[in-house]
C-alpha cells in the first residue's frame, strides 16, 4: 500500500485513515513533543505500518511548532467533514 496511491485494498486504506485519527489524538493530547518521544508513541499507533511511508516520515519529523499546525489543521478538517479521498482528493501542488 505505502508504494503509492491505488495501490492495497480498501480495508488497508481504511484501516490507515484510522490509524491517522489515533496519530491526530496523540498530536492533539500533547504540547508538543521532543522528536525523541514523538516517534516511539507514533510507532505504537495500531496500523501505524499500513500508513503510507512519506506520510509516516513526515510525521516522525515534525517540530513541537510543526505539531501544533498539524493538530490546528487535521482538528479543523475534521470539525468540517472534511477529507482528503481518492488518492490526491482533488487537492493538487504546483
Amino acid at each position: 500500500m505505502a508504494a503509492g496511491y491505488g495501490s492495497g485494498s480498501r480495508g488497508d486504506w481504511d484501516e490507515a485513515r484510522i490509524a491517522l485519527g489515533r496519530v491526530a489524538d496523540i498530536l492533539r493530547e500533547s504540547d508538543g513533543l521532543a522528536r525523541e518521544d514523538l516517534v516511539p508513541r507514533l510507532q505504537g499507533v495500531e496500523g501505524y505500518e499500513l500508513i503510507p511511508e512519506g506520510v509516516r516520515s513526515t510525521l516522525e519529523n515534525l517540530t513541537p511548532e510543526e505539531q501544533a499546525v498539524a493538530k490546528t489543521l487535521i482538528g479543523t478538517l475534521a470539525a468540517n467533514h472534511f477529507y482528503i479521498e481518492n488518492g490526491e482528493g482533488g487537492l493538487r501542488f504546483y
